[in-house]
């Protein structure tokens, strides 16, 4: 029984990696990439497009924008002060995102709304208080950093577009930065 499962699986592995393929060559900008949201590309060590750097640097904002709105009311000063910072620094760095986006003939449709994951991470994050809230934010922040990172190091090994090369060689430095701020308060 269990080598018809195992043989019945390999038999359809190849179908699934040819499916996989097609979806991902026949991505557009305008649709929303899924198989890098699921995680798919970087399973099978495909890059992320431009379109995908852009509309992930555009939830990682809004993110850090709600986020910043949690932290100012619940937060002590130097985490309300980061996240103020943080918040900023989205804001800038989002407007950069339009102008790319337009710059590049992309024609993203950015969402009003944090995705799925995000928004599930800043409801675990309304939901606490104190210390807890404390923990929590910087588990979130050093988690959506780290992701953040990964996502444009992935790109930047075969870009597809020279501008947002440039942004995000230009934006890598700063996220290292802050993330290096956040594991230095958590070994503080």
């Amino acid at each position: 029984m269990m080598m018809r499962l195992i043989a019945g699986l390999v038999a359809i592995l190849p179908a699934i990696v040819i499916f996989v393929g097609v979806i991902a060559s026949a991505e557009t900008p305008r649709q929303h990439a899924l198989v890098e949201a699921l995680g798919i590309k970087q399973v099978f060590g495909w890059p992320p497009n431009a379109a995908d750097v852009l509309r992930y640097s555009h939830q990682f904002n809004m993110f850090q924008t709600q986020a910043a709105g949690l932290a100012d009311s619940r937060g002590d000063d130097a985490l309300r002060q980061f996240a103020a910072d943080q918040a900023r620094q989205a804001r800038e760095r989002d407007q950069q995102v339009f102008r790319l986006n337009t710059f590049t003939l992309l024609s993203i449709d950015f969402p009003d709304h944090s995705n799925v994951i995000l928004s599930n991470e800043l409801a675990g994050l309304r939901g606490a208080v104190g210390e807890r809230f404390m923990a929590d934010f910087h588990a979130k922040q050093v988690k959506e950093f780290r992701r953040m990172i990964a996502l444009m190091r992935r790109f930047l090994l075969h870009p597809d577009n020279d501008l947002i090369r440039r942004f995000a060689i230009q934006q890598l430095p700063l996220l290292e930065r802050d993330l290096a701020i956040l594991e230095g308060q958590a070994t503080s």
